[in-house]
């Protein structure tokens, strides 16, 4: 049981909660009623995540969350870099005092320096993304699978995945997770209540930003972080939660309104977006800023 997962989909929950209460109040701007609640739970998410659990990786994803979530919701830029320099100074402490934090920023600087020590899972993971090539070398003809490459299932299969489907693989994959993330982002655009926009935002910040994460790790762009794969990576919890999420972004989904043209009205007429009920989508009716 990776109790991330939890945390991650109840901090979303929380936190559409928490501003939206504050965006009705008029306070979301306040030091007191706001910023230091926020600043409290980043405190505690990086104790319980980051520290005792020493899951780097998931908490940087927390804090995409509810920066993305806080964003959007309305609250003054100047607060968020204030509260984000702090979370980074936070970061270069927790990554200085241990020995291998800087082991792992070490190998991500130049992985070939110790293919046999800290660097093994880097170099295998290139070696890996790089013996696809462009067709891959096909199912069940994978080399790095049998024991060469440290958590094929979980993190590391990404590199697998592209040594498996090759260039044209792995960019269909990426372009599935793009359309995703535009699904979701139109989701957004055209959800009217402020507590679903803010659920489906803080979704789309977990999804992406992990994806992201874990993509980059294995092609040398980022440090190794040990986080998993949206719906590739092997693990029932990490599937439980992201299908669970899902599932919420596309019930907000079912209440989204759009303007639309039908023969018996006029283009500016409002609907509740369900399915089946649905015609051409034109211009949202409002767009929140």
């Amino acid at each position: 049981f990776q109790a991330a997962e939890l945390i991650k989909f109840t901090l979303i929950i929380w936190m559409a909660g928490f501003l939206t209460d504050r965006m009705r109040r008029g306070v979301l701007g306040s030091m007191k009623e706001t910023i230091r609640p926020m600043f409290i739970v980043l405190l505690i998410i990086g104790a319980i995540v980051g520290v005792l659990q020493s899951d780097l990786g998931s908490a940087t994803v927390m804090v995409a969350i509810m920066g993305a979530m806080a964003y959007v919701a309305g609250l003054p830029m100047k607060r968020i870099l204030a509260v984000a320099g702090i979370v980074a100074v936070g970061v270069l402490l927790l990554i200085s005092t241990s020995g291998y934090r800087r082991s792992r920023l070490h190998t991500f600087l130049n992985p070939a320096s110790d293919c046999q020590g800290a660097g093994y899972q880097s170099c295998q993971a290139l070696i890996a993304v790089g013996s696809g090539g462009i067709i891959g070398l096909g199912i069940g003809r994978s080399v790095q699978v049998y024991g060469y490459l440290p958590e094929a299932a979980n993190d590391s299969i990404f590199a697998i995945y592209a040594e498996k489907f090759g260039f044209i693989g792995t960019t269909a994959l990426l372009g599935l997770f793009m359309a995703l993330f535009a699904r979701l982002k139109r989701i957004i655009e055209h959800t009217p209540d402020d507590y679903g926009r803010l659920l489906v935002v803080g979704i789309l910040a977990w999804l992406s930003t992990q994806a992201f994460i874990n993509i980059g790790a294995m092609i040398g762009l980022l440090p190794l972080k040990g986080i998993t794969l949206p719906f590739i990576s092997y693990g029932g919890t990490s599937l439980i939660f992201v299908t669970a999420a899902i599932g919420v972004a596309f019930s907000v989904s079912r209440y989204t309104t759009y303007s639309i043209a039908t023969n018996g009205g006029t283009p500016n007429d409002s609907i509740a977006g369900r399915r089946g009920n649905r015609g051409t989508y034109k211009t949202p009716v409002s767009r929140r800023p």
